[in-house]
């Protein structure tokens, strides 16, 4: 179909746009059919008049504002109540078990000891059920959404898992934008849980006419949707101050020198930062980036991986974390380190937690965990320290990717390295040069 012709199509449509959309009385498959061809309708102010994607600039007054205000307090200690029977999946998030991996420790010869916090164990399977719960709550609250409307969100598919999961149970209709490079079983998980699921290219840059940010922008104001914005929601990082941090304050007794998180919009590192800060003096937090990626500081840091070559604008595998602009839930003062990786050695140590730990994490955790190695082992981090690392999902969302032999190998991931450095002490390290470049 011509641009002309979907042009044409879409201005037939857009009666159900002035209907009674916020009733929720036509069906959610008129809504899909609109998506779709938006989608694939070049955008044109003449038709639907100026969509501007968000400002997104960092930690600001706004967003600062709600963070404070929203707080509700601490979420009750002591665990999930197995003795109860829960009323809904959404009981079942958070709570979520801390590790000790004294076998990787060995395995990578690091001496101080090193604690997963796994949060693939939320009933979506990943940290993001926290954010996706949170938000549509406070949403409700608010009165800005109801039972039977219209939820709309960019997405890297995890806080897309969570969100439709959120949805499914309370009521909503979910669509969500999501770049191509996405895995398979994202997009399946969320279709299962009734969502539309819009593509849009990986290359697209955030703000570009066709990228999933954009396009969210669109469909919310021809649908009279709702995009509630994990990129400069307060909800985010109020998940994790008030839920996350508080878990590992219970969990570690107080007692913890390092706290590794990889950073994507980044309110899971600043909530659980500002919060870990408040309550454990002298705590220092790290942050994970990958090559590619805009957010770690110094800029500098972003410019080239010197093993690699790779650097900003490159495209990378690793899902979910890193991006090309800085979104607003993200305060970097609450951050003290930044780490970057690269794909190799991520997928590698991601291998390496599985094999050693069994911890069916995602490739993210893998990415984390290699950030945490190099910089305990750069930072000649010993016995008497205690580092705990975030996983954020499991392996559930990558069984065709990186848990894939086939797709690592065509993908130019050496399976044979890979595997010596799951069986051979100390070849993960001199394979990835990890030591020889110290931390700015």
């Amino acid at each position: 179909m011509s641009a002309m012709a979907m042009t044409t199509s879409l201005r037939a449509t857009r009666s159900l746009r002035t209907g009674p959309v916020a009733c929720g009385l036509r069906r959610f498959s008129d809504y899909i059919e609109i998506a779709r061809k938006m989608k694939d309708t070049p955008y044109n102010p003449a038709v639907e008049g100026e969509v501007k994607c968000p400002d997104y600039v960092g930690w600001d007054a706004a967003v600062d504002t709600d963070f404070h205000k929203l707080q509700t307090g601490p979420w009750k200690k002591g665990g999930r109540p197995y003795e109860q029977i829960c009323d809904s999946a959404l009981d079942l998030v958070g709570f979520t078990p801390m590790v000790r991996m004294s076998r990787l420790a060995k395995h990578l010869e690091v001496d101080c000891e090193i604690l997963g916090k796994c949060e693939f164990f939320n009933a979506g399977g990943s940290v993001k059920d926290r954010i996706g719960k949170r938000m549509i709550e406070e949403a409700e609250k608010s009165g800005r959404i109801k039972k039977g409307d219209i939820l709309i969100e960019p997405t890297s598919g995890n806080t897309g898992i969570g969100l439709c999961m959120a949805a499914a149970i309370k009521g909503y209709r979910m669509i969500i934008c999501l770049p191509m490079k996405m895995s398979g079983e994202k997009v399946n998980t969320m279709k299962t849980l009734g969502a539309e699921i819009i593509r849009t290219p990986t290359e697209a840059a955030w703000n570009a006419l066709d990228s999933h940010i954009y396009l969210s922008a669109r469909l919310a104001k021809e649908l009279n949707g709702h995009v509630l914005d994990q990129y400069k929601n307060a909800g985010n990082p109020l998940a994790h101050y008030e839920g996350t941090a508080e878990e590992i304050i219970e969990q570690t007794g107080g007692k913890l020198d390092y706290m590794v998180m990889s950073a994507g919009t980044g309110g899971t590192v600043t909530g659980c930062a500002l919060k870990l800060k408040e309550k454990i003096p002298g705590i220092k937090i790290v942050a994970v980036d990958p090559y590619g990626s805009i957010l770690a500081a110094p800029d500098s840091m972003n410019d080239k991986s010197v093993r690699t070559g790779a650097g900003v604008g490159t495209q990378y595998q690793v899902e979910g974390i890193g991006y090309d602009f800085i979104p607003t839930v993200i305060d970097k003062r609450a951050i003290d380190y930044w780490v970057k990786t690269d794909d190799d050695e991520s997928f590698a140590m991601g291998r390496n937690l599985i094999r050693h730990e069994g911890l069916l994490i995602g490739g993210s955790c893998g990415a984390t965990m290699a950030g945490a190695f190099r910089f305990i082992k750069e930072n000649k981090i010993g016995a008497g320290k205690r580092v705990a690392i975030l996983f954020a999902d499991s392996s559930r969302n990558y069984m065709s990717k990186n848990m894939d032999d086939s797709w690592m190998e065509a993908n130019g991931f050496s399976m044979k390295e890979i595997n010596r450095t799951c069986n051979e002490k100390g070849y993960y390290a001199k394979l990835y040069k990890v030591a020889w470049i110290r931390l700015r």
